[in-house]
């Protein structure tokens, strides 16, 4: 699940709080009729906390791998003026059917 959406569907903020955090996923996990075994948050920047463009940018630029196969593609057919690079910024839940 991606963080932005599942902090959306419940109007709050992503802070660098794994109690407010846990708090949206045990919602998440009951509106499903699951029970949380486990979750865990993985990210690129290292932080919960959305980052602005231009500090994502940097972050993306010094650490993370370039898209070599599709930034020509994106560049050629949709204008993108800089390279794509991979990253990563979703949780993975683990759940069970609720009894």
């Amino acid at each position: 699940m991606q963080d932005k959406k599942l902090f959306k569907i419940y109007d709050a903020q992503q802070i660098e709080n794994q109690a407010s955090e846990k708090n949206v996923v045990d919602k998440f996990m009951a509106e499903l009729g699951l029970e949380l075994i486990w979750y865990k948050y993985l990210t690129s920047t290292g932080s919960r906390k959305p980052s602005s463009g231009a500090d994502f940018a940097k972050i993306a630029k010094e650490k993370l791998p370039k898209q070599l196969y599709m930034n020509p593609i994106v560049q050629q057919y949709f204008g993108q003026k800089y390279q794509s690079c991979y990253a990563l910024d979703d949780y993975v839940i683990l759940a069970k059917k609720s009894s």
